[in-house]
């Protein structure tokens, strides 16, 4: 009972509560010689002012403030918006238990750590929809996420280091095609036996998927009637169709883009967007008809393959023993030089210090296109050989079969591609959809979870530039377009009063090969900084 007066003796020393003084507000001002808001328009000399976080002033043809931060030659973007994203995602973030997994959240699993967020920041990504994965006929619910200004886990990491998680329960994932069956495939078996997860087929998946939509609606009306226990995965079901979650499906041919056409008519969806499309142009009529979105996926993946056509046995063979790098402590980029669509590294014994670089054309190849280094084993005999594959036999023959029949995924270094569903694909897919009329952004899937490459978001709207999609809607398609089909568009995506302060300060015009970006800001903080 001593301790009674004690504590009231030390409390009454105690200083009192004061009401928290405001803080004064953090500005930050940037002067560029080119502002691409976003939606189209193109703003010379301005000055663009960040209060808190948000953009508070944009003034074309205005006085530069004192402390403002000004490069010359610049061009200002909104934080870019990668619309269909795998950052981050992997196998051990998707339930495979059971074909419906409608109600589990991808933000729940989520390494806002990964340094996936990182790369993709330095490449000028500021915000990214993650989708789960197409493993299931309903795979979850989708984030969206700030690449940076997250409370990294690492206790040494830098303040802000970490993704942050801004939705999470963006979207209801629904996926068509041959992802949703070829997991369940014994190998080697015909997928025909009660004693393999179904469903092993397209029908198969179009039947889980209509099956769930069907005993949702029973579920309402048991529920309703109080004859039936609360089911998580059916009331995820039921708030999509009522349209309080939005509904993105995974489809790549043709075919299931019209079955995702055909669902949404027959379960009355307020809407939906559809993901990949890879032969989505194919089917661009009905889907501007029908005012049905689509994120284009990559026209590469992320390891620089295009994904319309499979490697050759040479190629294989390439991959399976691939060359030492030379350098590679270095890490010196100029010694990259793209093969198709494989990277390829020019062996030499002697480090090229300089810092030049061969050029496409310079170097022999075969008629595959393959480089003839002098110094590779794949074709000379040579002191120094590549370590083939320990998984692969040590005959050639039939290591060749091998390689035939397994593909790229007996191919060190390389993981499974689209291949299967990529025979109408075209780079020239952004164009011909905005060209039909089809409501369209950009998507980079999984291009940065390794380090920038062909696929990387801005490459993807550089290369629809060269292959007609007008440079306007370029910028658009991965910018204001895409926070809008995210449902950020009140908040990201174009340079306004009132809009986050994500920016991207670019070394040149953004769709040149030659820019790079220069600082990235999230949230009114400098996360990249390469002046």
């Amino acid at each position: 009972m001593l301790l009674t007066p004690l504590l009231a003796s030390l409390l009454s020393f105690a200083p009192a509560d004061t009401p928290d003084e405001p803080q004064p507000a953090s500005v930050s001002s940037y002067v560029v010689d080119v502002l691409h808001v976003g939606d189209g328009q193109v703003l010379k000399n301005v000055v663009v002012t960040v209060t808190d976080g948000k953009v508070s002033a944009v003034i074309p043809g205005g006085d530069a403030p004192d402390g403002a931060t000004r490069l010359e030659g610049v061009h200002m973007t909104p934080g870019l918006v990668d619309a269909f994203s795998y950052m981050a995602v992997d196998g051990d973030t998707v339930e495979q238990s059971r074909e419906t997994t409608a109600s589990l959240k991808l933000s729940t699993t989520i390494d806002l750590d990964s340094p996936s967020f990182a790369r993709a920041a330095s490449e000028g990504v500021t915000t990214a929809f993650l989708t789960p994965d197409s493993l299931n006929a309903f795979g979850g619910l989708a984030a969206i996420v700030k690449t940076a200004g997250g409370q990294p886990a690492d206790l040494f990491a830098d303040e802000g280091a970490s993704a942050k998680l801004v939705h999470d329960a963006a979207a209801l994932k629904i996926s068509l095609g041959n992802d949703v069956a070829m997991g369940n495939r014994t190998p080697g078996r015909v997928p025909n036996s009660f004693f393999i997860r179904r469903p092993t087929t397209r029908m198969g998946t179009v039947w889980a998927i209509r099956s769930t939509f069907y005993n949702a609606m029973r579920y309402a009306e048991a529920r309703e009637a109080g004859e039936a226990d609360y089911h998580a995965d059916y009331e995820a079901v039921l708030a999509a169709m009522r349209g309080e979650i939005p509904i993105r499906v995974h489809a790549r041919r043709n075919n299931d883009v019209q079955t995702a056409l055909r669902l949404a008519a027959e379960f009355q969806w307020p809407g939906f967007v559809i993901e990949e499309g890879t032969e989505a142009h194919r089917a661009s009529q009905l889907l501007a008809a029908a005012g049905v979105p689509v994120v284009a996926g990559p026209g590469y993946d992320n390891r620089q393959r295009a994904i319309a056509q499979g490697p050759t046995l040479e190629q294989l063979r390439f991959l399976a023993a691939p060359p030492q790098i030379c350098c590679e402590h270095l890490h010196e980029d100029a010694f990259v030089v793209e093969l198709g669509a494989f990277p390829v590294f020019p062996h030499h014994h002697e480090c090229d210090v300089d810092g030049s670089a061969q050029h496409y054309e310079e170097i022999p190849r075969n008629e595959w296109g393959i480089p003839i280094d002098p110094h590779d084993p794949l074709h000379h005999e040579h002191e120094e050989h590549s370590e083939v594959d320990p998984m692969l036999p040590e005959n050639e023959l039939v290591r060749d079969v091998v390689l035939s029949i397994g593909g790229e995924r007996l191919a060190s270094g390389l993981n499974r591609g689209r291949f299967t569903e990529g025979d109408q694909a075209t780079p020239a897919l952004p164009a011909l959809l905005h060209q039909a009329g089809v409501p369209m952004a950009i998507g980079g899937a999984e291009a940065h979870d390794a380090a920038a490459t062909e696929a990387s978001l801005i490459h993807q709207a550089r290369r629809a530039v060269a292959y007609g999609l007008p440079r306007d809607q370029a910028i658009a398609s991965i910018t204001s377009r895409a926070a809008a089909l995210c449902g950020l568009g009140d908040r990201v995506g174009s340079v306004a009063v009132g809009m986050d302060a994500d920016l991207v300060l670019w070394s040149g015009d953004p769709l040149e090969h030659s820019s790079r970006p220069l600082l990235v800001v999230v949230d009114g903080e400098v996360v990249v900084d390469n002046r």
